[in-house]
């Protein structure tokens, strides 16, 4: 496991911590490496883009690294090596000016 893992095409419905259908492949494989990988901790981060005010995006980012956790439980992967902790929009990754940037910007990853 890197150090930090993009759950890459992990989404979200707009303005909301449900997760979209297709993001359920990427998660399987987060799975299938965490219990191959028992004995590995990792901090479920949510993240934001910069649309909405500060607070709001730190209380939806930290659902949204919830959902993921609960997935993730859910088929199989130790709640005890699991935190959740939201950033909001505190550590973007692209330019928030754009379209592409702020879809970019609102993931989730994996990090120990």
């Amino acid at each position: 496991l890197a150090d930090e893992y993009k759950l890459e095409g992990v989404n979200f419905e707009f303005d909301s911590a449900k997760l979209t259908a297709d993001s359920k492949a990427t998660l399987d494989a987060a799975v299938k490496i965490m219990t191959r990988h028992a004995d590995v901790k990792v901090e479920i981060a949510g993240h934001t883009d910069s649309q909405g005010n500060d607070e709001y995006n730190m209380r939806l980012s930290e659902r949204r690294a919830k959902a993921v956790e609960d997935y993730l439980i859910a088929h199989g992967a130790k709640d005890a090596n699991m935190t959740v902790k939201g950033y909001g929009e505190t550590q973007p990754i692209a330019d928030n000016g754009t379209k592409e940037g702020r879809a970019a910007n609102r993931r989730v990853e994996l990090r120990h």
